[in-house]
């Protein structure tokens, strides 16, 4: 909500930057492809084009892996399959898809609508074969398919349709809650298959006498406000259908309606682990599945253009009592609704698989290694690895069975982050993770050809990763959490105008900190104001350089690094015996003493991170992956810190506020 101006300037950068960088990447997998399919002296290059990082897309993905290696074609054997990840963002897909369509993939397998109309719309040639799944409404996507079951349409593309049960959702719901009469949903009009399903909602709303109160979106950032508006207007409970771009922002929807205690439900199989009440939908695996199974059949030699495509909707359903007893309103499962339950979450949180499980993904023999790398012992870096933790499970990937997890920290001292990766470098371990700025500029230095994934990095590209997301070392990929900064000038000029001179501590030996002040700085002088840094070199200097800043300036906003971080709660006591108010940009810092904190969820940041490890691991390449932004900014406010250090937080920042401490 903070950061639109930003969010606007990386989209554009990342128009300007990222043509280059993926046309030219990957250039040793331009092969000719023999009579067949079977490509000259070597594996058939296959591409994979997946939406967004998500659970349902990488369940979908690694399904179309499976499929293809149940029928025969192996990734690293057969086939070589190069992986590519749009992130969510349309212009992104758009151009992958040149690159895919270029005629360097003798098959290409894309998941969602979005990624179908993309490479549809750039392989009008036929210089690729084309597969989709994840695709609601084929017909509706506009790439010229006539009907499902007819062989009108292109010759080279074919795939499979799974429809959203809409309407029998809508009556599982009202069998659920009779006296139900509201219903939210978000949607964004741009994507076709999104469309029909809320088409396919009015309908069997008007049907069952529910009015749909309707927010359309038009990007991940409107998920929240949108959604706020629904429950505003009287929805008792909330739809999620198959639209991607909500999808890609279910934690910011789930958010809200557990704050609002009404539930949503989901044609989306899986969403009851996420917080959904009930889910009725297709197992994704099991659709990516039969796409490989179809994209094998290609790869053996038959044509496309004899495969009709089809609907294909292995549905299952999915309850979750405890979500039932946070809920306002009445609302009660009966017995016969639990009874067709596949997947039931109990109310002490076990679960309850009544039907044959989800088939699982293929395992190695031996689990992967990973090498993880800190460089202080700090509540972000307890944050970020923990939320890594849960991306890698959260991916399939279990640890001691999928993969052994071999954490070290350097203690906060440089020179011990040099004997750390000496060792790795000699384990030889599947990959690296690293965390923090520190760690990730000596991973880059000690690290000859091993996979690097990164979080709780400020600025990889100030850091030496690369000169662009798009085009970075080949060995590394991951996420940044590069603060809010301009979201934090706006909120001290939109709420406090009276403020002019504003102070942070900062570390000059940490190359992090000298540049997020620079950042800070340069946000704020944008705004008319001034920043005042004070150096600090060790946590004993802390209390009296914080003291010294809080005779300087009208307010502190604290910019994040390892020093602080660990030492924060002095500058917390030079803010409260000064009555100077104190805001950070981490969420730590509010509750370590801020009144307020505008930050970046270093857990989610750092589940962001695990997801991409989980794809290096299975064989994407680090290159082949845009640096990622964090997905969410999260606004806390600390009431009872903003008394001690006299300063009032307006009745706006308390509404706005992500979360209030106690």
């Amino acid at each position: 909500m903070w950061s639109s101006l930003k969010q606007l300037s990386l989209g554009l950068g990342l128009l300007a930057a990222a043509s280059a960088a993926l046309l030219v990447s990957d250039l040793s997998s331009r092969v000719t492809s023999a009579p067949g399919g079977r490509a000259s002296g070597g594996p058939i290059p296959v591409a994979l084009l997946q939406h967004a990082s998500s659970p349902l897309y990488d369940e979908t993905a690694q399904g179309v892996i499976d499929g293809l290696a149940a029928g025969g074609f192996r990734d690293g054997k057969e086939i070589r399959l190069h992986r590519f990840n749009a992130e969510g963002d349309i212009p992104t897909a758009n151009l992958i898809a040149s690159r895919v369509a270029d005629g360097s993939f003798r098959l290409t397998a894309t998941i969602s609508t979005i990624c179908l109309q993309a490479v549809s719309n750039a392989n009008r040639a036929g210089k690729t074969t084309q597969v989709f799944c994840a695709v609601s409404a084929p017909v509706a996507a506009g790439v010229g398919i006539k009907e499902l079951g007819s062989l009108e349409k292109p010759a080279h593309l074919t795939g499979i349709g799974t429809a959203q049960p809409v309407e029998d959702i809508f009556r599982a719901i009202r069998r659920i809650h009779p006296a139900l009469r509201r219903v939210g949903v978000v949607w964004n009009p741009a994507e076709a298959n999104s469309l029909v399903t809320v088409q396919r909602a009015r309908a069997i709303c008007k049907e069952l006498g529910l009015e749909l109160v309707e927010a359309s979106i038009e990007g991940t950032r409107d998920v929240k406000e949108s959604t706020n508006a629904v429950v505003s207007r009287g929805a008792e409970a909330v739809w999620v259908g198959g639209d991607a771009t909500v999808l890609s922002a279910m934690d910011t929807l789930v958010g809200v309606v557990q704050q609002a205690r009404i539930p949503f439900f989901s044609n989306i199989s899986g969403h009851v682990r996420r917080g959904a009440l009930l889910d009725l939908g297709a197992n994704y695996y099991q659709v990516g599945h039969k796409a490989g199974e179809i994209a094998a059949e290609i790869l053996a030699g038959r044509p496309a253009a004899e495969i009709a495509v089809e609907d294909f909707m292995p549905r299952e359903i999915g309850l979750n009592f405890q979500v039932l007893a946070t809920l306002k309103g009445g609302w009660q499962i009966p017995a016969e609704v639990r009874a067709e339950a596949a997947t039931i979450i109990e109310a002490d949180g076990s679960v309850t698989q009544k039907n044959a499980p989800t088939p699982e993904p293929a395992r190695r023999a031996e689990p992967y290694r990973i090498s993880a790398v800190g460089y202080i012992e700090s509540v972000p870096t307890e944050e970020s690895t923990s939320g890594f933790l849960r991306g890698l499970k959260e991916a399939g990937l279990e640890e001691g069975r999928d993969f052994v997890w071999n954490y070290r920290s350097a203690q906060g001292d440089l020179s011990v982050l040099s004997t750390i990766f000496a060792a790795v470098e000699r384990e030889k371990p599947d990959l690296v993770a690293v965390f923090s700025t520190p760690t990730l500029q000596n991973a880059l230095q000690r690290l000859r050809h091993l996979p690097i994934v990164f979080a709780l990095v400020a600025d990889p590209v100030s850091a030496g990763a690369g000169k662009s997301k798009e085009e970075h070392d080949p060995r590394v990929t991951g996420v940044s959490v590069l603060g809010p900064y301009d979201g934090m000038a706006e909120l001290l000029t939109t709420h406090y105008p009276q403020w002019k001179t504003i102070g942070a501590l900062m570390t000059p030996s940490e190359e992090n900190s000298v540049i997020t002040n620079r950042l800070f700085r340069e946000a704020l002088e944008r705004r008319g104001l001034k920043l005042v840094s004070v150096p600090v070199n060790h946590s004993t200097e802390l209390s009296e350089a914080a003291a010294a800043l809080c005779r300087q300036v009208d307010a502190v906003v604290q910019v994040p690094d390892n020093l602080v971080s660990a030492g924060f709660t002095a500058i917390a006591a030079a803010a409260r015996r000064a009555r100077v108010p104190l805001f950070g940009l981490a969420q730590v810092h509010a509750r370590h003493g801020a009144a307020l904190a505008l930050s970046r969820d270093y857990e989610d940041a750092g589940h962001d991170a695990g997801l991409v490890a989980a794809r290096v691991l299975r064989g994407e390449a680090p290159a082949n992956i845009p640096f990622k932004d964090p997905s969410r900014t999260v606004l806390t406010v600390n009431p009872e810190a903003a008394t001690a250090q006299g300063v009032t937080l307006t009745p706006e920042l308390l509404e706005k506020a992500d979360l209030t401490l106690k």
